[in-house]
């Protein structure tokens, strides 16, 4: 596979992103031995997600990415906005062509994302995370030294996108990196520097690349170490939750587990329910 240029916008007369900078972002990924497409980067981008679907309608291949030193537009799960502050975190998008991958084991792809995060956070920045079902990054606080209790670190977000090139996925994932207390959009958030890891935006990122495309690699193959892997660090399983249903119904009750498609199965005492998509209140989060 070739890889395409590392491009950076024109124009900012903000700070130089040194440990995003093209170059460094290239050197680090040859060394890692990565074989999809070097990413994009962008000074500064309304979304990364909507940066990559234009590439990936135009025909791109699988691994083509954009990565931003700050998103104006960003976007997270049920259309919330995503902050993207300049030089604060890592935010990135990722097209996957899933080709004859069974369409039941889609379900699995943003998961497999979410682990790579994990994996990427504890290789570069020294940071222990867990998932929070679907799509949450949350910090181990207890682990590496940090805030008290888990508190979300990052997120993943999965598009599908048709085209002539047949179908691709697009995952979006922003982690906050370089971000204090005041900078976060929420007290129930950290970051790679609250939870004392290592700040470095382009290790992160080489990593995570890496890390993704051993996990897509699983994926594809159906490997059930993806599936033993996010079930032991899934932090929602075991914990009394409110799952809020499209339609605004609220079910409350204990996490059993994941299922094989990954979905969610959540006990209220007396029955099980599966739950496909919804969004996870934790009574600690």
């Amino acid at each position: 596979m070739n890889f395409i240029g590392v491009s950076k916008a024109q124009g900012s007369d903000e700070r130089p992103m040194a440990d995003l900078s093209a170059d460094r972002v290239e050197e680090l990924l040859r060394a890692r031995g990565l074989i999809w497409p070097l990413p994009v980067v962008v000074d500064v981008t309304g979304s990364t997600n909507a940066d990559v679907e234009a590439l990936a309608r135009a025909g791109a291949s699988e691994g083509t990415s954009v990565v931003a030193d700050q998103q104006t537009a960003g976007r997270g799960r049920l259309d919330r906005t995503w902050e993207s502050p300049r030089g604060g975190g890592l935010w990135v998008s990722v097209l996957l062509r899933p080709g004859d991958v069974p369409a039941d084991r889609l379900p699995w792809l943003p998961l497999a994302a979410g682990l790579a995060v994990t994996d990427a956070l504890l290789d570069a920045c020294s940071v222990r995370a867990e998932l929070k079902w679907p799509n949450d990054i949350v910090a181990i606080a207890a682990a590496c030294g940090g805030s008290e209790g888990p508190r979300k670190l990052g997120g993943v977000l999965s598009i599908v996108v048709p085209g002539d090139e047949g179908m691709g996925v697009i995952l979006g994932i922003g982690v906050n990196v370089n971000m204090g207390s005041a900078d976060l959009p929420s007290p129930r958030a950290t970051s790679v520097l609250l939870e004392g890891g290592r700040v470095d935006r382009g290790e992160l990122l080489a990593a995570l690349l890496q890390a993704l495309a051993a996990r897509v690699e699983q994926w594809r193959q159906g490997d059930p170490v993806l599936v033993t892997d996010y079930r032991t660090r899934c932090t929602t399983i075991g914990r009394h939750v409110d799952v809020e249903l499209p339609g605004s119904a609220v079910l409350t009750g204990i996490v059993t587990g994941i299922d094989d498609g990954g979905h969610l199965l959540v006990s209220d005492g007396e029955s099980t329910t599966t739950i496909t998509a919804g969004d996870v209140i934790h009574a600690t989060i």
